[in-house]
């Protein structure tokens, strides 16, 4: 009895041994899954918020609350967002379609559509424009076969031609051909190389030597124009 005794004592510390030691590796198993598992979260939230997609820009998004928002609108709005830049569109380019920019431009290429610039614009002697031009400001060397508009200056270089009307609110300067009509309600210059086929309307005119006007001419700004009704024709017959 008494060594049965001695063998139960005997192993006794060693079962519990293996069973403490059995309890530790499942608890060391659990922390360590644990830690990874809170691990592994945390670099997923991490992933998920670094991705930037609150810093993309969603065109449908951005149409969203102006469903009747067209493809010029949403460019000049995009362009008011960004910091002002001078936009180059070189000798060899050719842009099939509208173009519209917030900032100063300089083409050389050849554009096939409409341009609206809301800086200066400066169309090179290289530069062909099948389209109307719109600007705060222009400066023409080449040709430009559309509607011209100018909210401010408007300046013809000596090898620009214009194949339409011209429009400018302050002033115009004329060194090239010019087969439309040229209102401004500010001061106009011709200048000796300067050729008009069409009507002239201007607050002010100076006109140098060797300049020509194959055209009228009214010496008055445009909203003094009277407009030509019946009652106006009776009274000059």
């Amino acid at each position: 009895m008494a060594q049965d005794d001695v063998k139960k004592a005997e192993h006794t510390p060693l079962e519990l041994d293996f069973e403490a030691d059995d309890d530790f590796e499942k608890l060391d198993k659990a922390g360590k899954k644990g830690l990874l598992g809170r691990f592994n979260t945390r670099f997923n939230d991490k992933l998920q918020t670094s991705r930037g997609h609150e810093r993309q820009r969603d065109a449908v998004a951005e149409t969203a609350s102006a469903p009747s928002a067209n493809v010029d609108e949403l460019a000049m709005r995009r362009a008011r967002t960004v910091s002002s830049q001078r936009m180059i569109i070189p000798e060899g380019v050719v842009i099939e379609g509208s173009l519209s920019s917030a900032s100063d431009t300089e083409i050389g290429g050849r554009i096939e559509g409409n341009i609206t610039i809301e800086g200066r614009l400066h169309l090179g002697p290289s530069a062909l424009i099948s389209g109307n031009v719109r600007a705060g400001a222009c400066k023409i060397e080449g040709l430009v076969e559309g509607k011209v508009e100018c909210s401010e200056d408007l300046e013809l270089g000596s090898t620009g031609r214009l194949n339409a009307d011209i429009l400018a609110g302050k002033r115009i300067h004329i060194a090239g051909q010019v087969y439309g009509n040229v209102t401004t309600p500010g001061i106009l210059r011709l200048a000796a190389t300067s050729t008009i086929h069409g009507d002239i309307r201007a607050r002010s005119l100076a006109m140098e030597e060797g300049a020509t006007l194959n055209g009228q001419c009214v010496m008055r700004a445009p909203s003094q124009q009277q407009p030509q009704t019946e009652g106006n024709k009776k009274k000059k017959k």
